[in-house]
């Protein structure tokens, strides 16, 4: 009977629950869009590759203001349950080595793979679940081509204004967006405060008012999301790098988009989590390879624009807003 040892089994694949571990540990922080998601357990075998949970809505006929007359009955309203759909997707990656490349190198190559795969984990998942952030029906432009307070919103995808590409973010725009969201009913990230994505120069502006208004407060020292650099206006900053501001579907100029998020934005469906996969090693114990792995689905709950709980500012000249990132279509 032929010996089966460690790294080299006869069929599957090694799991490595150790370095798992480190592995979502150390990605965590490097992900900004990720952490806005909702969790939803799609573990389990026989669900088919569509993860389903239910949405609940408001009541459909409100309280009167009015109140209930005398020798009237109680009004009777109900609420609508829709079915919210995420599809579930394999995601990974992998990188080969020989065992000569392991043994020779002047380098601990295992080490420089395993912090390549958590770079290019954290990258592919913000990339994913940007990519249906994107989608969002409710888009915000400025009135004009100069840093004003002014914006109008579109819940079509499209804006209209043209010749405000030089219309950068400003903490007047971030308080006519929060206005727009308070009013259409749109709930809080945290219960407190709306969260605001976007590259370090579209922020720019709002990083000189938060460390005015933040620095060495109470506030200030809260404990903070991955990528946070304050608040301002019942807004938390997160700057992010994985989502180019130009790119080949978007070439055009202007100060850069950024997502405004509220609650319930997002739902990620959990089937496997990610994790670190040792390759079957073949060919006499010369060919390796470590890969990462996971499996995952993520979904907007809120499909239709008067429902959205995400704004995308939008400053480039008009047109539809279909940003995304480079090599995705």
């Amino acid at each position: 009977m032929a010996d089966v040892t460690y790294g080299t089994p006869t069929s599957g694949y090694y799991s490595l629950p150790y370095l798992t571990t480190w592995f979502r540990r150390v990605a965590q922080p490097l992900m900004r869009f990720r952490q806005l998601c909702d969790i939803k357990e799609a573990i389990g075998t026989r669900k088919g590759n569509q993860f389903n949970w239910d949405v609940f809505s408001n009541a459909v006929t409100a309280g009167s203001y009015a109140g209930i007359a005398e020798g009237s009955v109680m009004p009777v309203s109900s609420f609508t349950l829709t079915v919210g759909t995420a599809t579930i997707t394999e995601y990974g990656n992998s990188i080969t080595l020989t065992r000569k490349l392991r043994d020779m190198s002047e380098y601990d190559i295992k080490s420089v793979i395993r912090q390549t795969l958590v770079n290019d984990m954290a990258s592919t998942i913000d990339i994913a679940v940007w990519s249906k952030f994107a989608a969002s029906q409710l888009v915000a432009q400025a009135s004009g081509s100069t840093d004003t307070t002014n914006i109008h919103v579109y819940s079509n995808g499209t804006g209209t204004i043209a010749n405000n590409a030089t219309a950068g973010l400003s903490t007047g725009h971030v308080l006519s967006i929060v206005d727009f969201m308070k009013e259409r009913n749109i709930p809080t990230f945290d219960g407190t405060s709306y969260v605001c994505v976007s590259h370090p120069s579209t922020l720019g502006k709002i990083r000189e008012s938060i460390i005015t208004a933040d620095q060495y407060t109470e506030t200030g020292l809260k404990n903070r999301m991955s990528g946070e650099i304050g608040s301002f206006g019942g807004v938390r900053f997160i700057e992010q790098t994985n989502i180019g501001k130009v790119t080949a579907t978007n070439p055009g100029t202007g100060n850069g988009w950024a997502l405004f998020v509220g609650g319930e934005a997002m739902v990620e469906a959990v089937a496997v989590p990610e994790e670190l996969i040792e390759k079957e090693v073949t060919d006499y114990g010369r060919s390796l390879g470590l890969a990462w792995y996971a499996n995952l689905g993520f979904a907007n709950p809120f499909s239709t624009a008067a429902t959205q709980r995400s704004v995308m500012w939008w400053p480039n000249a008009s047109g539809a807003f279909n940003i995304m990132p480079d090599g995705v279509e």
